[in-house]
Parts: C-alpha cells; structure tokens; sequence
C-alpha cells in the first residue's frame, strides 16, 4: 500500500513482548538478533530511574 508506514517492533527483554520501535528506551546492537528481530528495554520496563523493587538488571 502506497503512503503507509509499516510499523518496526522490536523484543523486550524486560517485558517479553514485541513492543513498537517508538516506545524503546533502549535498542541493543546484537549481531544475532538485530538481523532477525531487535532486542531492547521498553520505556515501561526501564523507567528513568530503576528502584530496587521493580528495576531490571541489564548484563552486557
């Protein structure tokens, strides 16, 4: 269809849901998954500021 984007999703590791590219906090460069399906954090599961209670701890 002419004149329609087609909407980038990307996977949240924190929520593990498939999340519009728009709503990312954060995208990672993986060499494995960025050729099939991007992985990253969405603004809901990362915040701001992480608390000790509903953070998520992000090993790189």
């Amino acid at each position: 269809m002419i004149g329609m984007k087609e909407t980038e999703y990307f996977y949240c590791v924190g929520c593990g849901t498939m999340v519009p590219a728009e709503q990312a906090k954060e995208i990672f460069r993986t060499g494995f998954f960025r050729v099939v399906q991007p992985l990253g954090c969405c603004t809901a599961c990362m915040g701001d500021e992480p608390d000790e209670e509903s953070g998520i701890t992000l090993v790189i």
